[in-house]
């Protein structure tokens, strides 16, 4: 299988880039009020995984129309679609109007938000977070028209399941037929055998993602067609369709695979619940499916590490032997069993190491010498990204700058022993074919550049954010690779270090970036200060400063709930209003 660099073009990079400077002159915020207020679901008490949270505090409810950037959309209380509009002519917005109003089933309880793309001109995809996709006209939307229903069908017409999320929509013409290519995911649960023999199960909460098509016939009748069916119990960072739609991109930390290959395996992707609490992360030495469970799992803290160890038959504390060194680890039980043994990923303080056991597990506690993050137990350990590639072993790839040096936020908010990767699963072939490892840091957002194109995704490189952009050769159907398509310079070192963001996101000309946290603080990152020009460091060259701006909105806003960009505007949604920031 194929693996994909990421290839910097270094004529986008900016050597000379010395930061950002804080700028007080004063950013426009023009407000306007809602005659009723955004929808915004809650999620219900029993969904409370991982998968779960990310599904409702990720949403974005303002919906951008990349045609006309300065165009968004929002659903009110009243179950309608509201344009909001920018008038770049006379820096003001014009006045918000209902362009649709939807006639479905009262939403319950547990049902996900409504999501809206935009795949033409003319066309949207609409799925009201229950279970039905409805395709819209929306005529010529410069002239703000009243949208007409052309078609509505259930996601998925084999069940009647609820609570469905959109994640990308594509128009194509395929033998001189319209053909909407959808895909759709929902969080769903299995109960799966645990490790231990004792007969117990556990719920594993998984992504049940729906590829599916909408076709014209020649009648003019929209014909609708279930593809395929993928699953992974990890988070879904990023999902886009190529060109023709005939492969789906998924980045993603856990395995993607169709449901039959989950179940050929015969046993769960990574083995373990997203619970989404906030407990030590688990770590389970278990890399791979074809892999042997190791008889241990670990939690950290910055200051220590517990490893677990069940219990054989008639085992107690003494029938171990445990000899801890400052950078070696080996537990032995009954004189025979090696059950861990290598040099550590770090040092330890080897004279406070303790263990205990409780219940019917061995507890072993090993304190760090410096307070770290690991990103693995052991010195040697495979990862996944080192595994068999086409029967060779592949080298993960390594940091952009050896040269820079690795502070906090280079560590992932999660340490796991999964790397993130991103894959192109073809629908033909029924399998995965290229993969791009992106290591232990997943895509900082995605945005589409272009009307019509794959959305773009960044990535980290060194400090700066990478903007990437698929590249789809019709010649070449089985080849894939990925185009290096500019740069925010620093950017991805400074959103590191805002812990509250909600949003993140850039206008299609790369000129800024901006980060919304959940109440009241925005910040925007321009690449170059017009008052900071001709700066120079003492006996050097001149450098380049760019430009940061804070805006504070008022106390009333409420919640931030979306937020869409274009050109020298900043349209951000909010409980009680739209906010346009000029920039």
């Amino acid at each position: 299988m194929p693996v994909v660099d990421l290839t910097v073009d270094r004529n986008l990079l900016c050597p000379s880039f010395d930061g950002y400077k804080l700028s007080f002159d004063a950013v426009p915020v023009l407000r306007q009020d809602c005659s009723r207020h955004p929808l915004k679901l809650e999620p219900h008490h029993n969904q409370y995984s991982l998968l779960h949270v990310e599904v409702f505090a990720k949403h974005n409810g303002l919906h951008a129309d990349p045609w006309l950037r300065t165009n968004c959309y929002y659903v009110n209380v009243g179950r309608e679609i509201v344009m909001g509009s920018y008038d770049t002519q006379s820096g003001r917005p014009r006045e918000q109007r209902v362009v649709y109003t939807l006639d479905a089933g009262a939403q319950e309880v547990g049902d996900y938000n409504y999501s809206l793309h935009f795949i033409s001109e003319k066309y949207c995809i609409l799925c009201d977070g229950m279970n039905t996709f409805h395709l819209l006209d929306t005529g010529d939307r410069s002239r703000a028209p009243t949208w007409q229903l052309i078609a509505k069908t259930l996601v998925n017409p084999s069940n009647d399941q609820r609570g469905y999320v959109l994640y990308d929509a594509r128009l194509d013409v395929v033998q001189e037929r319209k053909r909407i290519s959808l895909l759709a995911g929902q969080v769903a649960r299995r109960e799966s055998q645990t490790s231990r023999n004792d007969g117990s199960v556990s719920t594993v909460y998984f992504m049940d993602l729906t590829w599916s098509h909408w076709e014209q016939s020649t009648t003019g009748e929209w014909i609708y067609k279930v593809c395929e069916k993928l699953e992974t119990t990890g988070s879904i960072f990023y999902a886009a369709f190529e060109p023709k739609a005939e492969s789906l991109i998924i980045c993603s930390n856990r395995e993607i695979q169709t449901k039959a290959q989950r179940e050929a395996g015969g046993k769960e992707d990574g083995g373990q619940e997203d619970s989404g609490d906030t407990r030590p992360q688990l770590h389970n030495a278990e890399t791979d499916d074809s892999a042997t469970a190791a008889p241990y799992t670990w939690t950290q803290t910055a200051e220590d590490i517990l490893l677990r160890f069940p219990l054989p038959s008639n085992a107690t504390r003494n029938d171990f032997d445990i000899q801890s060194k400052a950078d070696h680890i080996e537990v032995k039980c009954l004189d025979k069993q090696m059950l861990l043994q290598g040099e550590l990923f770090a040092r330890v303080d080897h004279d406070l190491t303790t263990w205990t056991v409780e219940r019917d597990e061995l507890h072993l506690t090993l304190v760090k010498q410096n307070a770290e993050s690991w990103t693995r137990l052991l010195a040697r350990e495979e990862t996944e990204a080192e595994a068999d590639v086409d029967g060779l072993p592949e080298r993960p790839l390594p940091i952009p700058n050896l040269e820079d040096p690795i502070e906090e936020c280079d560590f992932p908010l999660e340490s796991t022993n999964e790397d993130i990767k991103m894959v192109r699963f073809n629908l033909p072939t029924g399998g995965i074919t290229h993969t791009i490892f992106l290591g232990p840091t997943p895509p900082l957002f995605s945005t589409s550049l272009r009307p019509g194109y794959p959305a773009a995704f960044a990535t980290r490189q060194g400090v700066d954010a990478s903007m990437w952009l698929q590249m789809y050769q019709p010649s070449k159907p089985d080849e894939w690779r990925v185009r290096h398509e500019g740069n925010l310079h620093a950017f991805a070192y400074v959103q590191a270090s805002k812990e509250q963001r909600k949003f993140i996101d850039c206008c299609p000309d790369l000129d800024y970036a901006v980060i919304c946290e959940t109440h009241r603080h925005v910040f925007v990152y321009k690449s170059r200060y017009d008052s900071a020009g001709g700066l120079r460091k003492r006996n050097g060259p001149q450098v380049t400063i760019g430009k940061q701006s804070l805006i504070t909105l008022d106390d009333n806003a409420g919640e931030v709930l979306g937020m869409t960009t274009a050109t020298n505007v900043i349209t951000i949604l909010t409980q009680n209003g739209l906010m346009y920031l000029q920039v």
